[in-house]
Protein backbone atom coordinates (compact mmCIF):
# COMPACT_ATOMS: atom_id res chain seq x y z
CA UNK A 1 0.00 0.00 0.00
CA UNK A 2 2.65 2.36 0.29
CA UNK A 3 2.67 3.10 -3.55
CA UNK A 4 -0.89 4.01 -3.64
CA UNK A 5 -0.35 5.98 -0.34
CA UNK A 6 2.36 7.80 -2.04
CA UNK A 7 0.43 8.79 -5.18
CA UNK A 8 -2.04 9.85 -2.46
CA UNK A 9 -0.21 12.36 -1.02
CA UNK A 10 0.94 13.95 -4.11
CA UNK A 11 -2.55 14.72 -5.26
CA UNK A 12 -3.54 16.63 -1.69
CA UNK A 13 -0.51 18.52 -2.21
CA UNK A 14 0.23 19.23 -5.33
CA UNK A 15 3.49 18.04 -5.42
CA UNK A 16 4.77 15.05 -7.63
CA UNK A 17 6.51 12.28 -5.53
CA UNK A 18 8.08 9.34 -7.34
CA UNK A 19 7.12 6.83 -5.10
CA UNK A 20 6.81 3.07 -6.58
CA UNK A 21 7.45 -0.44 -5.80
CA UNK A 22 10.33 -2.08 -7.61
CA UNK A 23 8.32 -4.64 -9.29
CA UNK A 24 6.04 -1.59 -10.80
CA UNK A 25 5.04 -0.96 -14.62
CA UNK A 26 4.92 1.69 -16.62
CA UNK A 27 1.92 2.42 -18.87
CA UNK A 28 0.51 4.47 -21.46
CA UNK A 29 -2.74 5.64 -21.58
CA UNK A 30 -4.51 6.49 -24.41
CA UNK A 31 -7.59 7.97 -25.76
CA UNK A 32 -10.49 6.35 -28.25
CA UNK A 33 -9.58 8.99 -30.41
CA UNK A 34 -6.18 9.06 -30.31
CA UNK A 35 -5.66 5.44 -32.41
CA UNK A 36 -8.89 5.47 -34.28
CA UNK A 37 -10.09 6.52 -37.71
CA UNK A 38 -13.77 7.51 -36.40
CA UNK A 39 -15.42 9.72 -34.30
CA UNK A 40 -16.48 6.29 -32.05
CA UNK A 41 -19.55 9.33 -30.26
CA UNK A 42 -21.39 8.64 -33.53
CA UNK A 43 -21.12 5.00 -34.19
CA UNK A 44 -23.48 2.50 -33.24
CA UNK A 45 -22.07 -0.62 -34.43
CA UNK A 46 -18.08 -1.02 -33.52
CA UNK A 47 -16.80 -2.58 -36.59
CA UNK A 48 -16.63 0.83 -38.06
CA UNK A 49 -13.99 2.11 -36.49
CA UNK A 50 -10.93 1.77 -38.58
CA UNK A 51 -8.15 0.96 -37.81
CA UNK A 52 -4.79 2.65 -39.78
CA UNK A 53 -1.78 0.75 -40.45
CA UNK A 54 0.28 3.32 -39.31
CA UNK A 55 -1.59 2.95 -35.59
CA UNK A 56 -1.41 -0.64 -35.51
CA UNK A 57 2.59 -0.76 -36.28
CA UNK A 58 3.07 2.28 -33.67
CA UNK A 59 1.23 0.24 -30.54
CA UNK A 60 3.08 -2.85 -31.46
CA UNK A 61 6.06 -0.46 -30.86
CA UNK A 62 4.48 1.65 -27.49
CA UNK A 63 3.90 -1.84 -26.03
CA UNK A 64 7.72 -2.80 -25.91
CA UNK A 65 7.97 -0.15 -23.54
CA UNK A 66 4.95 0.33 -21.61
CA UNK A 67 1.38 -1.56 -20.65
CA UNK A 68 -1.11 -0.20 -22.47
CA UNK A 69 -4.65 1.28 -21.43
CA UNK A 70 -7.53 2.59 -22.77
CA UNK A 71 -9.04 5.40 -21.62
CA UNK A 72 -12.86 5.46 -22.62
CA UNK A 73 -14.80 9.02 -21.07
CA UNK A 74 -18.47 7.32 -20.15
CA UNK A 75 -19.98 10.47 -21.79
CA UNK A 76 -18.14 10.24 -25.21
CA UNK A 77 -18.01 6.79 -25.98
CA UNK A 78 -21.01 7.19 -27.40
CA UNK A 79 -23.76 9.50 -27.40
CA UNK A 80 -26.22 6.61 -29.08
CA UNK A 81 -25.43 3.82 -26.82
CA UNK A 82 -26.60 3.90 -23.30
CA UNK A 83 -26.73 0.19 -22.74
CA UNK A 84 -23.43 -1.14 -20.37
CA UNK A 85 -23.40 -4.64 -22.16
CA UNK A 86 -23.53 -2.62 -26.02
CA UNK A 87 -20.45 -0.32 -24.35
CA UNK A 88 -18.78 -3.52 -23.04
CA UNK A 89 -19.59 -5.30 -26.73
CA UNK A 90 -18.19 -2.17 -28.21
CA UNK A 91 -15.02 -2.23 -26.12
CA UNK A 92 -14.20 -5.83 -26.95
CA UNK A 93 -14.92 -6.09 -30.58
CA UNK A 94 -11.88 -3.45 -30.43
CA UNK A 95 -9.53 -5.09 -28.23
CA UNK A 96 -9.84 -8.18 -30.62
CA UNK A 97 -9.05 -6.52 -33.48
CA UNK A 98 -5.64 -4.92 -31.71
CA UNK A 99 -4.77 -8.51 -30.83
CA UNK A 100 -5.26 -9.79 -34.01
CA UNK A 101 -2.57 -7.42 -35.14
CA UNK A 102 -0.10 -8.65 -32.14
CA UNK A 103 -1.16 -5.77 -29.68
CA UNK A 104 -1.98 -6.43 -26.21
CA UNK A 105 -4.38 -4.05 -23.76
CA UNK A 106 -4.47 -4.69 -20.64
CA UNK A 107 -7.65 -2.56 -20.04
CA UNK A 108 -9.89 -0.27 -20.88
CA UNK A 109 -10.47 2.34 -18.09
CA UNK A 110 -13.99 4.08 -18.07
CA UNK A 111 -14.10 7.21 -15.77
CA UNK A 112 -16.27 10.15 -15.77
CA UNK A 113 -14.94 13.58 -15.63
CA UNK A 114 -12.39 14.70 -13.48
CA UNK A 115 -12.11 11.58 -11.36
CA UNK A 116 -8.91 10.46 -10.59
CA UNK A 117 -10.15 7.23 -8.90
CA UNK A 118 -9.64 5.13 -11.57
CA UNK A 119 -5.95 6.24 -12.48
CA UNK A 120 -5.53 5.16 -8.16
CA UNK A 121 -7.57 1.85 -8.64
CA UNK A 122 -5.68 0.93 -11.86
CA UNK A 123 -2.04 1.40 -10.33
CA UNK A 124 -2.52 -0.16 -6.95
CA UNK A 125 -3.98 -3.30 -8.90
CA UNK A 126 -1.29 -3.67 -11.78
CA UNK A 127 1.35 -2.34 -9.87
CA UNK A 128 1.62 0.55 -12.30
CA UNK A 129 4.49 3.07 -11.62
CA UNK A 130 2.41 6.41 -12.58
CA UNK A 131 5.04 8.78 -12.44
CA UNK A 132 7.25 6.89 -15.15
CA UNK A 133 3.94 6.50 -17.06
CA UNK A 134 2.65 8.82 -19.72
CA UNK A 135 -0.77 9.69 -21.25
CA UNK A 136 -1.36 10.03 -24.67
CA UNK A 137 -4.97 12.21 -25.30
CA UNK A 138 -6.92 14.48 -27.66
CA UNK A 139 -7.92 15.42 -24.78
CA UNK A 140 -6.60 18.27 -22.80
CA UNK A 141 -8.71 17.05 -19.49
CA UNK A 142 -6.95 13.64 -19.69
CA UNK A 143 -3.55 15.22 -20.57
CA UNK A 144 -4.30 17.23 -16.63
CA UNK A 145 -5.43 14.62 -14.42
CA UNK A 146 -2.67 12.10 -15.58
CA UNK A 147 -0.55 15.36 -14.89
CA UNK A 148 -2.08 15.07 -11.52
CA UNK A 149 -0.71 11.51 -10.69
CA UNK A 150 2.86 12.73 -11.84
CA UNK A 151 2.21 10.91 -15.32
CA UNK A 152 3.71 12.62 -18.55
CA UNK A 153 1.08 14.13 -21.21
CA UNK A 154 1.31 13.74 -24.83
CA UNK A 155 -1.45 15.97 -26.39
CA UNK A 156 -2.61 14.66 -30.18
CA UNK A 157 -3.60 17.15 -32.42
CA UNK A 158 -6.38 15.29 -33.91
CA UNK A 159 -9.43 16.32 -35.90
CA UNK A 160 -11.11 15.88 -33.02
CA UNK A 161 -9.18 18.21 -30.58
CA UNK A 162 -11.33 21.07 -29.70
CA UNK A 163 -8.07 23.49 -29.06
CA UNK A 164 -5.24 24.14 -31.25
CA UNK A 165 -3.33 25.21 -28.36
CA UNK A 166 -4.78 23.92 -25.37
CA UNK A 167 -3.61 24.76 -20.86
CA UNK A 168 -1.46 21.57 -20.30
CA UNK A 169 0.81 20.87 -17.79
CA UNK A 170 4.53 22.41 -18.37
CA UNK A 171 6.27 19.31 -19.21
CA UNK A 172 3.46 18.06 -21.63
CA UNK A 173 3.93 17.33 -25.42
CA UNK A 174 2.17 18.28 -28.54
CA UNK A 175 2.25 16.01 -31.44
CA UNK A 176 0.33 15.82 -34.42
CA UNK A 177 -0.73 12.10 -34.56
CA UNK A 178 -0.57 8.84 -32.53
CA UNK A 179 2.69 7.92 -34.84
CA UNK A 180 4.71 11.16 -33.26
CA UNK A 181 3.18 10.70 -29.87
CA UNK A 182 5.04 7.25 -29.95
CA UNK A 183 8.20 7.78 -31.55
CA UNK A 184 8.35 10.44 -28.74
CA UNK A 185 7.84 7.82 -25.78
CA UNK A 186 10.41 5.91 -27.34
CA UNK A 187 12.54 8.63 -27.33
CA UNK A 188 12.13 8.77 -23.58
CA UNK A 189 12.64 5.58 -22.50
CA UNK A 190 15.96 5.78 -24.48
CA UNK A 191 16.99 8.16 -22.59
CA UNK A 192 16.48 6.56 -19.14
CA UNK A 193 17.73 3.07 -20.40
CA UNK A 194 19.90 3.13 -23.29
CA UNK A 195 22.87 4.02 -25.00
CA UNK A 196 24.09 6.25 -27.00
CA UNK A 197 22.88 9.08 -25.70
CA UNK A 198 20.36 11.14 -27.12
CA UNK A 199 22.65 13.84 -28.45
CA UNK A 200 24.92 11.75 -30.05
CA UNK A 201 22.46 10.11 -32.53
CA UNK A 202 21.23 13.90 -33.47
CA UNK A 203 24.68 14.45 -34.44
CA UNK A 204 24.28 11.21 -36.26
CA UNK A 205 21.21 12.87 -37.88
CA UNK A 206 23.12 15.69 -38.58
CA UNK A 207 25.92 13.49 -40.63
CA UNK A 208 23.09 12.05 -42.36
CA UNK A 209 21.58 14.99 -43.73
CA UNK A 210 25.22 16.46 -45.07
CA UNK A 211 25.90 13.34 -47.10
CA UNK A 212 27.95 11.59 -44.06
CA UNK A 213 27.31 8.01 -43.43
CA UNK A 214 26.58 6.15 -40.10
CA UNK A 215 27.04 3.08 -38.79
CA UNK A 216 23.93 2.33 -36.71
CA UNK A 217 22.38 -1.03 -34.66
CA UNK A 218 19.63 -2.71 -35.60
CA UNK A 219 17.78 -5.32 -33.87
CA UNK A 220 19.28 -7.56 -36.93
CA UNK A 221 22.79 -6.86 -37.40
CA UNK A 222 24.59 -3.27 -37.47
CA UNK A 223 23.86 -0.98 -40.90
CA UNK A 224 26.27 1.70 -42.62
CA UNK A 225 23.98 4.06 -43.23
CA UNK A 226 23.46 7.15 -45.67
CA UNK A 227 20.52 9.32 -46.87
CA UNK A 228 18.45 6.82 -48.74
CA UNK A 229 17.81 9.88 -51.63
CA UNK A 230 21.83 11.24 -51.98
CA UNK A 231 23.06 9.20 -54.59
CA UNK A 232 26.59 10.32 -53.79
CA UNK A 233 26.05 9.78 -50.09
CA UNK A 234 25.06 6.10 -51.31
CA UNK A 235 28.04 5.94 -53.41
CA UNK A 236 30.40 6.53 -50.40
CA UNK A 237 28.55 3.14 -48.50
CA UNK A 238 29.49 1.13 -51.62
CA UNK A 239 33.37 2.18 -51.64
CA UNK A 240 33.89 1.83 -47.63
CA UNK A 241 32.05 -2.10 -48.17
CA UNK A 242 33.99 -2.48 -51.50
CA UNK A 243 30.41 -3.81 -52.37
CA UNK A 244 29.69 -4.51 -55.66
CA UNK A 245 27.45 -1.64 -57.28
CA UNK A 246 25.05 -4.26 -58.65
CA UNK A 247 24.13 -5.63 -55.41
CA UNK A 248 20.82 -3.54 -53.97
CA UNK A 249 21.16 -1.97 -50.59
CA UNK A 250 17.79 -2.45 -48.51
CA UNK A 251 16.36 1.45 -47.51
CA UNK A 252 15.21 2.02 -43.71
CA UNK A 253 12.02 3.78 -42.46
CA UNK A 254 10.91 4.83 -39.57
CA UNK A 255 7.09 5.07 -40.33
CA UNK A 256 5.29 2.79 -42.73
CA UNK A 257 3.59 5.75 -44.33
CA UNK A 258 7.04 6.45 -45.67
CA UNK A 259 6.86 3.76 -47.92
CA UNK A 260 4.56 5.51 -49.71
CA UNK A 261 6.50 7.49 -50.98
CA UNK A 262 9.73 4.79 -51.74
CA UNK A 263 6.91 2.79 -54.37
CA UNK A 264 5.03 2.88 -56.89
CA UNK A 265 2.48 0.61 -55.74
CA UNK A 266 1.62 -1.29 -52.71
CA UNK A 267 -0.21 -4.88 -52.81
CA UNK A 268 -2.20 -5.94 -50.40
CA UNK A 269 -0.29 -9.02 -49.38
CA UNK A 270 2.38 -6.26 -48.67
CA UNK A 271 0.56 -4.39 -46.49
CA UNK A 272 -0.79 -7.15 -44.51
CA UNK A 273 2.68 -7.96 -43.58
CA UNK A 274 3.28 -4.51 -42.78
CA UNK A 275 0.58 -4.72 -40.10
CA UNK A 276 1.68 -7.96 -38.50
CA UNK A 277 5.57 -7.84 -38.60
CA UNK A 278 6.83 -4.58 -38.91
CA UNK A 279 8.78 -3.59 -37.09
CA UNK A 280 11.05 -6.58 -37.24
CA UNK A 281 13.62 -8.33 -39.32
CA UNK A 282 11.16 -8.37 -42.65
CA UNK A 283 12.20 -6.49 -45.81
CA UNK A 284 9.84 -5.84 -48.57
CA UNK A 285 11.06 -6.26 -52.30
CA UNK A 286 8.18 -3.80 -54.35
CA UNK A 287 7.95 -1.78 -57.35
CA UNK A 288 10.15 1.76 -56.61
CA UNK A 289 9.16 5.30 -57.26
CA UNK A 290 11.07 8.05 -59.14
CA UNK A 291 11.88 8.99 -55.91
CA UNK A 292 14.43 6.35 -54.94
CA UNK A 293 18.22 6.92 -56.92
CA UNK A 294 18.83 4.20 -59.29
CA UNK A 295 22.03 3.44 -57.56
CA UNK A 296 20.75 2.48 -54.25
CA UNK A 297 18.56 -0.38 -56.33
CA UNK A 298 21.54 -1.56 -58.60
CA UNK A 299 19.11 -0.42 -61.45
CA UNK A 300 16.56 -2.19 -60.64
CA UNK A 301 12.56 -1.37 -60.53
CA UNK A 302 12.29 -2.46 -57.29
CA UNK A 303 13.53 -1.43 -53.95
CA UNK A 304 13.80 -3.38 -50.65
CA UNK A 305 12.15 -1.63 -47.63
CA UNK A 306 11.94 -2.54 -44.12
CA UNK A 307 11.37 -0.92 -40.29
CA UNK A 308 13.89 -1.93 -38.02
CA UNK A 309 13.13 -2.79 -34.63
CA UNK A 310 15.29 -0.99 -32.71
CA UNK A 311 14.77 2.12 -30.79
CA UNK A 312 18.85 3.82 -31.58
CA UNK A 313 17.66 2.84 -35.65
CA UNK A 314 14.28 4.06 -35.20
CA UNK A 315 15.32 7.65 -33.65
CA UNK A 316 17.80 8.28 -36.05
CA UNK A 317 15.30 7.54 -38.86
CA UNK A 318 13.21 9.73 -37.55
CA UNK A 319 15.36 12.92 -36.39
CA UNK A 320 17.37 12.57 -39.90
CA UNK A 321 14.02 13.26 -41.65
CA UNK A 322 14.87 10.97 -44.69
CA UNK A 323 14.78 6.65 -45.41
CA UNK A 324 18.32 5.37 -44.24
CA UNK A 325 19.88 2.90 -47.25
CA UNK A 326 21.45 0.18 -45.28
CA UNK A 327 23.64 -2.60 -45.87
CA UNK A 328 25.65 -4.47 -43.10
CA UNK A 329 28.44 -2.62 -41.51
CA UNK A 330 31.09 -4.65 -42.70
CA UNK A 331 33.43 -5.42 -45.48
CA UNK A 332 31.54 -6.74 -48.49
CA UNK A 333 31.32 -10.74 -47.94
CA UNK A 334 32.78 -10.49 -44.69
CA UNK A 335 30.75 -11.79 -41.27
CA UNK A 336 28.25 -9.48 -40.57
CA UNK A 337 28.68 -7.02 -37.57
CA UNK A 338 26.44 -7.34 -34.32
CA UNK A 339 28.63 -5.13 -31.95
CA UNK A 340 29.86 -2.23 -32.46
CA UNK A 341 33.36 -3.56 -31.78
CA UNK A 342 33.22 -5.57 -35.33
CA UNK A 343 32.17 -2.36 -37.29
CA UNK A 344 35.39 -0.31 -36.13
CA UNK A 345 37.33 -3.69 -36.68
CA UNK A 346 36.34 -3.94 -40.17
CA UNK A 347 36.01 -0.31 -41.38
CA UNK A 348 38.13 1.70 -38.47
CA UNK A 349 38.08 5.67 -39.56
CA UNK A 350 36.22 4.88 -43.07
CA UNK A 351 32.67 5.91 -41.34
CA UNK A 352 32.04 9.20 -40.12
CA UNK A 353 30.27 7.92 -37.12
CA UNK A 354 29.62 4.36 -35.16
CA UNK A 355 26.56 4.85 -32.78
CA UNK A 356 26.99 2.07 -30.20
CA UNK A 357 23.55 -0.05 -29.12
CA UNK A 358 24.94 -3.16 -27.80
CA UNK A 359 24.75 -6.34 -29.15
CA UNK A 360 22.34 -7.11 -31.95
CA UNK A 361 19.76 -8.74 -30.80
CA UNK A 362 18.75 -11.26 -33.30
CA UNK A 363 21.81 -11.67 -34.54
CA UNK A 364 21.09 -12.30 -38.30
CA UNK A 365 19.81 -10.36 -41.15
CA UNK A 366 16.64 -9.61 -42.34
CA UNK A 367 14.25 -12.07 -44.20
CA UNK A 368 13.65 -10.67 -47.76
CA UNK A 369 10.53 -11.36 -49.70
CA UNK A 370 8.96 -10.28 -53.06
CA UNK A 371 5.75 -9.29 -52.94
CA UNK A 372 3.29 -8.78 -55.86
CA UNK A 373 -0.56 -9.34 -55.95
CA UNK A 374 -0.01 -12.55 -57.46
CA UNK A 375 2.71 -14.68 -55.70
CA UNK A 376 5.46 -14.06 -53.30
CA UNK A 377 8.38 -15.18 -53.51
CA UNK A 378 11.42 -15.71 -50.67
CA UNK A 379 14.87 -13.64 -51.65
CA UNK A 380 16.88 -14.38 -48.21
CA UNK A 381 16.24 -16.78 -45.51
CA UNK A 382 16.82 -14.61 -42.02
CA UNK A 383 15.38 -13.28 -38.83
CA UNK A 384 11.93 -13.86 -39.40
CA UNK A 385 10.76 -18.02 -40.08
CA UNK A 386 9.13 -18.16 -43.41
CA UNK A 387 6.76 -20.43 -41.74
CA UNK A 388 5.26 -17.09 -40.45
CA UNK A 389 4.66 -15.13 -43.30
CA UNK A 390 2.88 -18.08 -45.05
CA UNK A 391 0.39 -18.40 -41.98
CA UNK A 392 -0.50 -14.72 -43.04
CA UNK A 393 -0.16 -14.75 -47.18
CA UNK A 394 -0.25 -18.43 -47.53
CA UNK A 395 2.11 -20.33 -50.02
CA UNK A 396 5.76 -18.44 -50.47
CA UNK A 397 7.89 -19.86 -53.48
CA UNK A 398 10.92 -20.62 -51.56
CA UNK A 399 13.45 -21.41 -54.99
CA UNK A 400 16.11 -19.21 -53.47
CA UNK A 401 18.90 -19.09 -55.85
CA UNK A 402 22.39 -17.78 -55.71
CA UNK A 403 22.91 -14.93 -58.50
CA UNK A 404 25.54 -13.50 -60.11
CA UNK A 405 22.97 -10.36 -60.49
CA UNK A 406 20.56 -10.68 -57.59
CA UNK A 407 17.57 -9.21 -56.94
CA UNK A 408 17.69 -8.43 -53.22
CA UNK A 409 20.98 -8.31 -50.98
CA UNK A 410 22.08 -11.81 -49.51
CA UNK A 411 21.79 -13.74 -53.03
CA UNK A 412 25.44 -13.98 -53.60
CA UNK A 413 26.62 -17.32 -53.73
CA UNK A 414 29.50 -16.33 -51.28
CA UNK A 415 28.95 -14.40 -48.40
CA UNK A 416 29.05 -14.09 -44.32
CA UNK A 417 32.77 -15.66 -44.33
CA UNK A 418 35.45 -15.29 -41.53
CA UNK A 419 39.00 -14.27 -43.06
CA UNK A 420 39.32 -17.63 -41.35
CA UNK A 421 38.51 -20.71 -44.64
CA UNK A 422 35.40 -22.42 -43.13
CA UNK A 423 34.06 -25.71 -43.82
CA UNK A 424 31.29 -27.79 -42.89
CA UNK A 425 31.01 -31.05 -41.19
CA UNK A 426 28.19 -33.73 -40.19
CA UNK A 427 28.01 -33.54 -36.72
CA UNK A 428 28.89 -37.39 -36.22
CA UNK A 429 31.99 -37.41 -38.02
CA UNK A 430 35.34 -38.27 -36.63
CA UNK A 431 37.57 -34.75 -35.67
CA UNK A 432 40.02 -33.04 -38.01
CA UNK A 433 43.88 -32.98 -36.87
CA UNK A 434 44.96 -29.75 -38.16
CA UNK A 435 45.14 -26.52 -35.82
CA UNK A 436 41.20 -25.36 -36.43
CA UNK A 437 38.21 -24.09 -34.34
CA UNK A 438 34.88 -25.94 -33.94
CA UNK A 439 31.49 -23.97 -34.57
CA UNK A 440 29.12 -25.83 -32.45
CA UNK A 441 25.06 -25.86 -32.42
CA UNK A 442 25.39 -27.47 -29.02
CA UNK A 443 27.92 -28.83 -26.60
CA UNK A 444 29.90 -31.50 -28.58
CA UNK A 445 30.09 -34.87 -27.03
CA UNK A 446 34.24 -34.60 -28.16
CA UNK A 447 35.89 -31.19 -28.51
CA UNK A 448 39.15 -33.50 -28.85
CA UNK A 449 41.70 -32.44 -31.97
CA UNK A 450 40.24 -28.44 -31.80
CA UNK A 451 42.07 -25.75 -30.33
CA UNK A 452 38.91 -23.51 -29.58
CA UNK A 453 35.24 -24.09 -29.74
CA UNK A 454 32.27 -21.73 -29.63
CA UNK A 455 28.58 -22.80 -28.88
CA UNK A 456 25.96 -21.30 -30.45
CA UNK A 457 23.23 -22.75 -27.63
CA UNK A 458 24.03 -24.78 -25.27
CA UNK A 459 20.22 -25.43 -24.73
CA UNK A 460 19.53 -26.36 -28.58
CA UNK A 461 17.64 -22.66 -28.71
CA UNK A 462 17.67 -21.52 -32.41
CA UNK A 463 16.52 -17.85 -31.66
CA UNK A 464 19.64 -18.17 -29.48
CA UNK A 465 21.83 -19.95 -31.98
CA UNK A 466 21.34 -17.15 -34.33
CA UNK A 467 22.04 -14.57 -32.16
CA UNK A 468 25.53 -16.08 -31.38
CA UNK A 469 26.81 -17.10 -35.05
CA UNK A 470 28.06 -13.65 -36.29
CA UNK A 471 29.28 -13.27 -32.78
CA UNK A 472 31.18 -16.60 -32.64
CA UNK A 473 32.36 -16.40 -36.21
CA UNK A 474 34.19 -12.92 -35.49
CA UNK A 475 36.35 -14.89 -32.30
CA UNK A 476 37.43 -17.87 -34.01
CA UNK A 477 38.17 -15.55 -37.00
CA UNK A 478 40.40 -13.65 -34.33
CA UNK A 479 42.16 -16.55 -33.34
CA UNK A 480 44.37 -17.05 -35.82
CA UNK A 481 43.55 -20.60 -36.67
CA UNK A 482 44.27 -22.76 -39.92
CA UNK A 483 40.37 -23.36 -40.78
CA UNK A 484 36.80 -22.89 -38.77
CA UNK A 485 34.86 -26.48 -38.81
CA UNK A 486 31.07 -25.36 -38.61
CA UNK A 487 28.18 -27.46 -38.20
CA UNK A 488 24.33 -27.43 -39.49
CA UNK A 489 21.81 -26.54 -37.08
CA UNK A 490 18.24 -28.34 -37.70
CA UNK A 491 16.71 -26.89 -40.57
CA UNK A 492 13.53 -25.59 -39.34
CA UNK A 493 12.48 -21.89 -38.70
CA UNK A 494 15.33 -19.87 -38.19
CA UNK A 495 17.65 -22.74 -38.58
CA UNK A 496 17.05 -22.69 -42.07
CA UNK A 497 18.72 -18.90 -42.39
CA UNK A 498 21.39 -19.92 -39.75
CA UNK A 499 22.67 -22.76 -42.39
CA UNK A 500 21.81 -20.18 -45.30
CA UNK A 501 24.60 -18.23 -43.39
CA UNK A 502 26.97 -21.04 -42.72
CA UNK A 503 26.75 -22.73 -46.46
CA UNK A 504 27.80 -19.66 -47.96
CA UNK A 505 30.62 -18.67 -46.02
CA UNK A 506 31.91 -22.11 -46.77
CA UNK A 507 31.44 -21.65 -50.63
CA UNK A 508 35.15 -21.15 -51.20
CA UNK A 509 36.29 -22.75 -48.07
CA UNK A 510 36.54 -18.30 -46.63
CA UNK A 511 38.49 -15.16 -48.12
CA UNK A 512 40.82 -15.75 -50.49
CA UNK A 513 40.80 -19.44 -50.99
CA UNK A 514 39.85 -21.33 -53.65
CA UNK A 515 37.03 -23.56 -53.94
CA UNK A 516 33.99 -24.79 -52.22
CA UNK A 517 35.15 -27.29 -48.98
CA UNK A 518 32.76 -29.32 -47.01
CA UNK A 519 34.33 -31.80 -44.58
CA UNK A 520 33.97 -35.25 -45.65
CA UNK A 521 34.65 -38.58 -44.53
CA UNK A 522 37.66 -39.32 -47.13
CA UNK A 523 39.20 -35.30 -45.98
CA UNK A 524 39.06 -36.24 -42.64
CA UNK A 525 42.98 -37.72 -41.52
Amino acid sequence: MAYLRGIMHCIGTGVVMSVMSYDAYKAAFLSWNSIVTEDPRRLRDPSKIVLAPDVIVALRVLQKYYKLFILAHQPSITVEVSDSAQIAHFHEDVLQRLAHYGVQVEQVISYVKNSLHPFIEVAEERRLDLPGSLCISDRSQDIKLAGQVGARGIYVMSRNSTQTCPDLPPDSLIVVDIWDAVLHAMEMHLIQHRQPALSDIERAAEILREGGIVAFPTETVYGLGANALDPMAVARVFEIKRRPRFDPLIVHVADPRQVNTLVSQLPGQAQKLINLFWPGPLTIVLPKSDRVPDIVTAGLSTVAIRMPDHPVALTLIRRSGVPIAAPSANLFGHVSPTMAEHVYHQLGDAVDLVLNGGRCPIGIESTVISVSDDEAVLLRLGGLPVEELERVIGPVQRHIRTQASPKSPGQLPHHYAPRTPLVLRDRNAPELTRRCGLLSFTEPTSAEGFVAVEVLSKSGDLREAAANLFVALHRLDSMQLELIVAELVPEVGLGQAINDRLRRAAHKGGIGSTGSREVSDESRA
